[in-house]
């Protein structure tokens, strides 16, 4: 995130400020779980300080006691790659896959056809969030408005199970009609064919999650207490003066404020969220857009029906891991065909232990025979 001397008096309602919060939210949360750790020890609550008995879960030791929508669909894929890649030394670096970086520049490039990066000086943890909340706070505005019916890269966050959760919705498409709102999520293939069902699942449980949280932030659902707890924000906290001139134009005349005198505060940004999100119906459809990244162009939509029932049991088999109640588990044996492309193959204690147990049961078989 870049500092700037940019003139923001020529912003507009229409534009939408896009930083790279995810970068910004996992560096932090790579210093942030001893110091947590601390934070609540010291304010009287010192269940979740690491002891010799009581080692930290991994929701605290390994994402700094919040999770990424992203987290899910690694874990669903593969729980024991997912924490393989998070306890990796930080001197090791794989290379990210060629189909990987092509998706990102999609995905950029069909965010930039919508709106335009602006650059904002933040100069502290509460002006990053502001920073998502104003994003958010935009959307929501201009579909109420109705100015655009297209928007990308929409920031979203929720607390499920009393987890808290931040993502991104790639995209949700406003119809002028019926005032319906659908979320569609890309996704891009090497090859011009659909994924198999192991891919789909986690795509399925995505973009439902998504849904869960965008209709959770209609209900009034804002989670200022795991902003506090969680994220360590001062949501009375004077924002910085960069963020503050934004706010100033381009907010102020989309939200209607008049009051320029009091300080913007995330808690005076979540009230303005809460005021616009509870003006908008729920999610009503979702879509999976599989892209040929051959030629960056539609080949296959297909719409996911919303379970409620199947993401609840989904998302509390996951939780239980990250809460420290069971340890990690790697893929099923019918499912063995993932680990041939897995760079952790080697010297994976998930497959030590499945190998293991299988000699141990041919071995047992032919004691009986």
């Amino acid at each position: 995130m870049a500092s700037s001397d940019a003139d923001w008096g020529d912003i507009t309602d229409d534009d939408i400020l896009a930083v790279n919060l995810e970068q910004a939210f996992e560096q932090a949360a790579m210093d942030a779980p001893t110091q947590t750790a601390k934070k609540r020890h010291n304010s009287g609550s010192s269940s979740r300080v690491e002891t010799k008995d009581k080692p930290l879960p991994p929701i605290e030791s390994l994402r700094g006691g919040y999770l990424w929508v992203s987290d899910f669909s690694k874990q669903m894929w593969c729980e024991q790659q997912m924490e393989y890649c998070l306890t990796m030394p930080p001197d090791i670096i794989i290379p990210e896959p060629k189909q990987v970086t092509k998706g990102s520049e999609l995905h950029l490039a069909r965010e930039l056809e919508v709106q335009d990066y602006v650059n904002v000086k933040v100069t502290s943890s509460e002006d990053i969030f502001a920073i998502k909340v104003i994003n958010l706070l935009i959307v929501l505005k201009s579909i109420l408005t109705m100015s655009s019916i297209t928007h990308r890269e929409v920031p979203i966050f929720g607390v499920v199970d009393g987890i808290f959760i931040l993502g991104k919705i790639d995209e949700v498409r406003v119809d002028r009609e019926t005032f319906n709102l659908d979320i569609v999520d890309l996704k891009t293939r090497k090859i011009q064919k659909p994924p198999g069902k192991a891919q789909k699942v986690t795509h399925n449980a995505q973009v439902m999650l998504y849904k869960r949280l965008f209709d959770d932030l209609v209900r009034g659902l804002i989670p200022r207490h795991s902003l506090t707890v969680t994220l360590q924000l001062d949501l009375d906290r004077t924002l910085g003066e960069s963020v503050t001139e934004n706010i100033c134009s381009s907010l102020t005349s989309l939200l209607n404020i008049e009051d320029k005198n009091t300080p913007w505060t995330l808690c005076r940004l979540l009230d303005e969220l809460k005021k616009a999100a509870e003006s908008l119906p729920f999610i009503s459809q979702l879509f999976i857009d599989y892209v040929w990244q051959e030629d960056q162009q539609t080949f296959l939509i297909e719409e996911v029906k919303y379970d409620d029932i199947w993401l609840k049991n989904t998302m509390t088999k996951c939780l239980t891991y990250w809460k420290g109640e069971r340890e990690c588990q790697g893929v099923d044996i019918e499912d063995a065909w993932k680990c041939h492309s897995c760079d952790f193959q080697e010297g994976c204690k998930w497959i030590a232990q499945k190998t293991k147990e299988l000699q141990l049961a041919r071995e047992t078989k032919q004691l009986r025979k």
